[in-house]
């Protein structure tokens, strides 16, 4: 009997334990050579690392992992501090966005009501953070803000090498457990964009200063390992 047990352990570890981590599962794809601003093409932005080409996510241990890759990335990583990139996501009917940047020195956002929670931040590393409870606000002019709460500054990476950056959401932070479903992002802050890279100033972005943007419609569901 023992000598069963063993073989079949053995044969487990050969063949691998279905289910023993999920792999990345691609959500979307985006055409290559299609950045632009203003709704004009320019020459060269794909090349600093703002060309989307597909976006996955997987579940690594506790954690999601939101992966983007594009056309082509500096050795450095994407631009600093005057790009940004947002994902807008749900769970299970809860939305929530991920902003990127490839660094960021903290300062007062007054139009959003965030006067004091960036200041003082220097993330020269990348700048990762999830956002939430999204609303749009009126202002006296044709602009409208959208504010998106910051919930939690999270972890990532860049590897230039293989033109990704990496975003890691912690399952306990947008309440997602196994067999919760990750769809594309809803609510208020479609106004901006559901995936995009887009110019901006203070944190604030017009439509025409998107960059390049993706839509998804395929579904993540979170597998049980």
């Amino acid at each position: 009997m023992q000598r069963v047990a063993l073989v079949l352990c053995t044969c487990l570890m050969l063949l691998g334990v279905p289910g023993a981590e999920a792999k990345p599962t691609q959500l979307w794809e985006d055409g290559v050579g299609d950045t632009e601003l203003n709704a004009s093409p320019v020459p060269g932005l794909d090349q600093l690392g703002f060309d989307l080409v597909g976006g996955a996510i997987e579940k690594v241990g506790s954690d999601l992992h939101f992966s983007v890759t594009h056309a082509s990335m500096p050795p450095a990583g994407n631009i600093p501090e005057t790009f940004r990139f947002l994902w807008l996501f749900d769970v299970d009917g809860t939305t929530y966005r991920i902003t990127y940047k490839r660094a960021d020195i903290g300062k007062p956002d007054i139009p959003a009501g965030e006067t004091t929670e960036r200041v003082g931040r220097a993330d020269v590393e990348g700048h990762f953070r999830l956002e939430g409870e999204c609303a749009n606000t009126p202002t006296p002019t044709p602009v409208i803000f959208v504010n998106c709460k910051p919930l939690e500054y999270v972890t990532g990476s860049f590897d230039a090498a293989a033109k990704t950056f990496t975003v890691i959401i912690p399952m306990a932070s947008v309440k997602a457990k196994a067999g919760s479903k990750v769809i594309p992002g809803s609510g208020e802050a479609l106004i901006t964009c559901q995936i995009c890279w887009l110019t901006h100033t203070a944190e604030r972005s017009l439509a025409a200063t998107i960059v390049d943007r993706a839509v998804w419609a395929t579904t993540f569901k979170v597998p049980k390992r």
